[in-house]
């Protein structure tokens, strides 16, 4: 796109990851095992000469303070809005905003047991535009991480109202979007019960992580896209006719202990381009970013059909070396294994059965 990246780094560190992948880098007095200190962002911004900032992806503790800080420095934040993230922290404008989209929350549902967890991936505009990109089964989940994310899911993969059902999750995500007002990504999580009816649970925006699964099967970049709507530009009109291609997974790698250790070391095995996609931020002879642990990878596969994105995922992982840490990966392959998975019949529970199998 011709946008030069420029990255925060520590001050006579050996140079991480994500410092080799940019354009330059910053270089500041602060330990990595913290956070950038939130009261020097701005002077890094103007040493930086940095037209607009981004802050990573959803969730970080951080998030509001950093948005905050690039904010009063003048600076353009991507991937977040101030306003909508405060209002996010409170469960009463979800609510307020599904009221309006004619959405039903959890709140409402007395009995949800059991339940699927989805989320549809929204991207709106400054100009009033919203479009759903695709939806994600995140049911394999535990209280800290979801475990393997796939698109499209299961559930609306077998059933045979599938697609139609896709296309109603579809139109409350865009509605919810639309009410509370924010250009970017946002992701709307619904609980689905057994009987097929869904409620909103949550609603997340930025970058999600597990962004690599919707880019695989959709062909679209999303850091890009998150540039353009930044910058003013409306949704490409093509992003409104595109179509899922295939079917994909992506698995959380975890360190089980001595997450705080230097990498010793990371592989992927060499695989077909556009088949398989590892997203780390671990580098031989450092420690993994504080903000990352215990993860140390994403892993994406992606395949025709389902059965091929699964094979290709645990052959992927039999073949992951990551040292010296014990890994949830036998857990994963243990799930790829599972017929119940297999079969596509999981649900939110299931992560802790895997774990205690």
């Amino acid at each position: 796109m011709g946008v030069e990246s420029i990255v925060v780094a520590p001050r006579d560190e050996p140079a991480s990851r994500h410092v080799e992948a940019a354009d330059r880098s910053i270089e500041v007095d602060f330990d990595e095992v913290d956070a950038i200190p939130v009261e020097a962002l701005a002077s890094i911004l103007e040493r930086a000469g940095a037209d607009a900032a981004h802050l990573g992806y959803q969730g970080q503790p951080e998030m509001f303070q950093l948005a905050s800080a690039a904010e009063k420095a003048d600076v353009a934040v991507i991937g977040t809005d101030l306003d909508v993230l405060g209002a996010l922290t409170d469960s009463a404008t979800i609510r307020a905003a599904a009221d309006r989209a004619n959405v039903r929350t959890t709140e409402e549902a007395e009995d949800l047991r059991r339940p699927r967890e989805l989320s549809v991936l929204v991207a709106a505009d400054s100009h009033g535009a919203t479009v759903a990109i695709g939806e994600c089964d995140r049911s394999l989940c535990t209280a800290e991480h979801t475990l393997i994310h796939e698109t499209p899911s299961p559930e609306l993969l077998f059933r045979s109202d599938g697609e139609a059902f896709r296309m109603a999750l579809f139109e409350n995500a865009r509605r919810m979007a639309t009410e509370l007002r924010y250009a970017g990504l946002l992701e709307v999580v619904f609980h689905l019960d057994p009987a097929g009816l869904s409620w909103v649970s949550d609603v997340k925006i930025g970058l999600p992580r597990h962004h690599t699964l919707i880019e695989m099967v959709t062909g679209t970049d999303l850091v890009a896209l998150q540039l353009r709507i930044a910058s003013g530009e409306a949704i490409p009109e093509e992003l409104e006719a595109i179509q899922a291609q295939g079917h994909a997974l992506d698995a959380s790698i975890l360190a089980l202990d001595q997450a705080d250790a230097p990498v010793f070391s990371y592989s992927v095995a060499p695989a077909p381009h556009g088949r398989v996609r590892a997203t780390s931020s671990a580098t031989v002879g450092q420690s993994l970013p504080a903000d990352d642990r215990p993860l140390i990878a994403k892993l994406t596969t992606h395949a025709p059909i389902r059965h091929q994105a699964l094979l290709s995922m645990d052959r992927a992982l039999a073949e992951m070396r990551v040292e010296p840490f014990t890994t949830n990966i036998s857990t994963l392959r243990r799930i790829l294994a599972d017929y119940a998975f297999r079969a596509g019949q999981y649900d939110t529970e299931s992560a802790a059965r895997f774990a205690t199998a």
